[in-house]
């Protein structure tokens, strides 16, 4: 009984360290292409314009998180203004 309780908390942990990791990774590929987004909007004129008209439209084309979006949607409102 012992074992088997070991085991389960072991699979538990293991379960949360993986997850951890998973939603690191994740918020470093959305920090990179956060950036990357800026500074092409901060570099092209075009691109920035686009932005500005239609966020929705331009972010569709990336796969990163809502939260990341959110992140997009600000600064570019907080630099409009």
């Amino acid at each position: 009984m012992k074992v088997l309780s070991s085991l389960l908390i072991l699979h538990k942990l293991i379960y949360y360290i993986l997850y951890f990791l998973l939603t690191l990774v994740s918020r470093q590929k959305d920090a990179e292409i956060i950036s990357e987004i800026l500074l092409k909007a901060a570099s092209e004129a075009e691109f920035r314009n686009s932005l500005i008209k239609d966020p929705t439209a331009i972010l569709e084309r990336y796969n990163i998180s809502n939260e990341a979006k959110y992140i997009i949607r600000k600064s570019i409102i907080d630099l409009t203004q």
